[in-house]
């Protein structure tokens, strides 16, 4: 990895992280609505000079995906456990990296299992880092995860995992596994990858809940109608990086916005990401970080001075 490209994934990461904790902060205290403090994230990201990837959040059971519509009423209340996932790029090249926050003060019962929640996924995140290393096995990397979460009397969510990343793909197509899955794959030097523990008290598995806020432009096809059409023309400056409803129906609409995703969906151009949630409704925390993979271990890029994990 050439040292510009480096420079470019470190202003993207030291950005993601700013707006990761300045968000949290905000949904923290109760009655914060969600639409007001992604909408700030997004912002923010841009006043900043980055680019945005998404700025996406989770509540409580539902572990990742979603986006408030621009209607959309939610607000944070007392003992909400929040998710807060951030993307900034720079000419495509990405920082993802994700928080868990905590709103208010919980009942000192609740507040001591949601902590330990917390802490577990803290831990999970720093051990699986200190694994990192050319020719280190993803194995490793899940079961240094999996323990952690064990340790505190809990369980990784099995089937959401960490990822390699690649220019303007926010999934490139290697798996980094949160438990023991066998596999052998090694780490190679100069990989980007994000490692992301989700911690729960439940199943330790997510189903689809709710419909889908978020979408992706998954291939290049003609398309009929006029909505389908201002709609690929409107996320275009994505280059397949995630978008979200609010963009499209602030700009076109919510008629033209219905149907061109409809429409899009249909024919395999866009696909949609629904929230994800808890199959038994246990509750969810998560911590992410991005990384290079470096002959001396992990290179952390989006690592805040606060965060201590």
């Amino acid at each position: 990895m050439n040292p510009e490209t480096i420079q470019l994934l470190e202003k993207a990461g030291r950005i993601a992280a700013q707006v990761r904790r300045e968000t949290a902060a905000k949904l923290s205290k109760p009655g914060t609505s969600f639409l007001e403090a992604m909408d700030y994230a997004e912002q923010r990201i841009l006043q900043l000079k980055g680019q945005i990837a998404w700025a996406q959040m989770a509540v409580n059971d539902v572990a990742a995906h979603f986006c408030p519509t621009e209607e959309d009423t939610g607000v944070s209340k007392e003992g909400d456990i929040i998710k807060v996932d951030i993307g900034v790029h720079q000419d495509g090249w990405l920082a993802d990296n994700a928080m868990t926050v905590v709103v208010g003060t919980p009942t000192s019962e609740l507040q001591a299992e949601i902590k330990d929640m917390v802490k577990a996924a803290q831990n999970a995140l720093k051990a699986a880092i200190k694994v990192v290393r050319p020719g280190a096995q993803l194995w490793e990397v899940g079961e240094a995860q999996f323990s952690e979460a064990e340790a505190l009397g809990f369980t990784t969510v099995r089937n959401l995992s960490g990822h390699n990343i690649e220019r303007y793909k926010v999934h490139g197509g290697i798996t980094i596994p949160s438990y023991n899955t066998k596999d052998k794959m090694e780490l190679q030097e100069g990989w980007q990858i994000a490692i992301e523990p989700f911690i729960t008290n439940g199943d330790g598995l997510i189903k689809d809940k709710g419909p889908a806020t978020v979408f992706m432009v998954e291939r290049e096809k003609g398309v009929r109608s006029p909505q389908a059409r201002k709609i690929l023309e409107q996320v275009k400056s994505q280059n397949g990086l995630p978008f979200t409803t609010r963009w499209l129906t602030r700009k076109l609409g919510k008629g033209a916005t219905a149907l061109g995703l409809r429409e899009l969906q249909q024919i395999g151009v866009v696909r949609p990401y629904a929230p994800l949630a808890e199959i038994s409704g246990g509750m969810v925390t998560q911590f992410e970080h991005s990384m290079i993979v470096t002959e001396k271990g992990a290179k952390v890029y989006t690592r805040h001075e606060e965060d201590g994990w």
